[in-house]
């Protein structure tokens, strides 16, 4: 009863607003409703429904702010947006007046109805463009929101990477309108998408810088949330015991919205600390409530116990469910494929339509720009033609002087000409002689210092070959006993003796694929000419392993199938 008294107290006042408004420029009326609608969005659209009728009176700009804030409403209110045709003629009349008080929050409302309606890609262009529309050092809450927003649409398209980037800018945002509640949540998105990284470190710190956010605002509601996040991170990195304790306040504030997620990191803890009863309990729940993805993975578990346990009617009871929920799954799955590729192409045929018109509009540009061109240019020739035809009779003695002293001037040129030339000549033939001699002399020293670099590298092989090293391990790659290893030391001393012997080796080989430990002593021992049987028997390995070393570096380098010896090839052609 209360709250219908302070909505129609709200109406009372919009009225009066209106009645002193009327035809006076930007109504404030409106404004009022603009500030309802981030605290009361549902008062706000109840307000809104009532000046449906008497904002048809008004003139076009207001119309068009009343239907931005009917959209901005809805969305507040969590309304989800089931068509693009109320934000399109806002967009457009705010795009075509070039009003930069209201279209960055159009373009914005833009985006958040297309991701509504499962377009990413537009939905990304309009945020980009609500950027746009903002001034360059703009810290407003809004500019902060489409960042957040943004981060959102790439962590959905599986672009963590890029989702990081826009949540961080969302969070100096936040530090600048001191916005704690934006403050939170951006932190939490960070450790998320580090989570997808497969950074556990940066996750916690992040979630925990969340949380002390939530100690400061002292809402429980906040801090409970950030709980199940650690939690989740903290089982994963097998860390239990804080895992436990993140579980315990997560599990205080189960909301019908996030039960699915809080039940499915809880089974999962008590799954990795072997306490099967409490993980059944919590699979159990969340075959209730869980969603489909979790409904899957319980059936998946519960199928796995009743095997142990040998009952029949569990099993073909999980069977059947985990079977159902994976045809779902799939389901969903190529339903959201085919939505990206629809929504992909129509983004595509907007872009060429957009594109067509901007080249249309450019041609209209460049044809007048050649138009006054031409007409500047004709002004200009005539200007020309009439002060050059005032000065004929004038310039015409002129001309002639000036035509005789160029004759005399050329012929002088002349002369000076064949004398520089004759000079020239005689110079490049005392510079051709020089330079033959100096070609010869660095011709003679390159051929030196190759042949002594042949040299050195011959020289290097003959003492790897002969050395006492490649002999021991030669004799226990023979050995009868089977007695064959290399110590770290030896492989160290193999690298040195293999460097001035083979110089590019190390880096060619890095440059192909860097090795890790076993292919690299593979590797090695290929190029010193050992066989596959003896570099098992010095490596301690199985000789099928060494095989399937070698055909793996062969398409990991090539991207091809191949054999071993195609590896080989490679080895010794480095």
């Amino acid at each position: 009863m209360k709250a219908k008294f302070v909505v129609w107290g709200y109406f009372c006042i919009l009225l009066l607003c209106i009645s002193s408004c009327r035809h006076t420029g930007y109504p404030p009326l409106l404004a009022k409703v603009d500030s309802l609608t981030n605290v009361r969005p549902d008062s706000a659209i109840l307000l809104l429904s009532t000046l449906k009728t008497s904002i048809q009176q008004e003139n076009e700009a207001m119309r068009m702010y009343y239907r931005l804030l009917c959209i901005k409403a809805r969305d507040k209110a969590y309304i989800k947006h089931t068509s693009d045709s109320a934000i399109l003629p806002v967009l457009h009349y705010y795009i075509k007046k070039n009003d930069r008080r209201h279209l960055p929050e159009a373009y914005y409302y833009a985006g958040r109805v297309y991701r509504d309606l499962g377009n990413a890609p537009q939905a990304l262009d309009y945020f980009e463009k609500a950027v746009d529309a903002l001034p360059e050092k703009d810290h407003s809450v809004l500019k902060e929101k489409i960042y957040s927003q943004t981060g959102t649409l790439f962590a959905y398209q599986n672009m963590p990477e890029e989702a990081l980037k826009m949540h961080k800018k969302g969070i100096q945002l936040s530090y600048a309108n001191k916005d704690s509640i934006g403050l939170y949540f951006n932190l939490r998105d960070i450790g998320n998408m580090y989570k997808e990284l497969n950074k556990p470190d940066s996750t916690i710190f992040y979630l925990k810088e969340s949380e002390k956010i939530s100690r400061q605002l002292h809402r429980k509601d906040l801090f409970n949330m950030i709980q199940s996040q650690l939690a989740s991170i903290y089982t994963d990195i097998k860390q239990y015991d804080s895992a436990r304790v993140a579980l315990h306040h997560a599990l205080k504030d189960i909301r019908q919205s996030n039960r699915s997620s809080i039940y499915s990191i809880a089974a999962v803890f008590y799954h990795s600390t072997a306490k099967m009863d409490s993980a059944i309990y919590y699979y159990n729940k969340l075959l209730k409530c869980g969603n489909v993805y979790a409904k899957r993975d319980a059936h998946a578990v519960l199928l796995e116990v009743a095997a142990r346990k040998q009952d029949i009617k569990q099993m073909v009871r999980h069977l059947r469910g985990y079977h159902l929920y994976t045809d779902s799954i799939q389901k969903i799955t190529q339903t959201e494929t085919i939505q990206r590729m629809h929504s992909l192409y129509n983004y595509q045929l907007r872009e060429k339509e957009n594109l067509r018109l901007k080249e249309e509009s450019r041609q209209r540009l460049f044809l007048l720009w050649i138009i006054g061109s031409g007409l500047v240019i004709l002004s200009l020739a005539f200007f020309a033609y009439r002060q050059y035809s005032r000065g004929k009779k004038q310039k015409l003695e002129e001309q002639i002087r000036k035509f005789r002293q160029i004759e005399a001037e050329k012929s002088r040129k002349i002369e000076s000409l064949e004398e520089y030339k004759h000079q020239k000549e005689e110079l490049e033939k005392k510079l051709q002689s020089a330079n033959i001699r100096k070609n010869e002399t660095t011709a003679i020293k390159i051929k030196q210092k190759l042949e002594l670099e042949s040299e050195q590298e011959t020289e290097a092989k003959d003492e790897l070959f002969n050395s006492d090293l490649y002999e021991q391990l030669r004799a226990r790659a023979n050995s009868a006993r089977g007695e064959a290893y290399i110590t770290s030391g030896e492989w160290d001393i193999l690298k040195n003796l293999m460097t001035p012997a083979y110089p590019t080796f190390f880096t060619r080989l890095n440059f192909l694929h860097t090795p890790n430990e076993n292919e690299l002593h593979v590797c090695i021992l290929i190029k010193l000419q050992f066989r596959p049987a003896d570099i098992a028997r010095l490596l301690q390995l199985k000789p099928e392993t060494i095989s399937s070393i070698r055909k793996r570096l062969y398409q990991k380098v090539t991207g091809e199938k191949g054999t071993s010896e195609q590896w080989d090839k490679i080895i010794h052609s480095l």
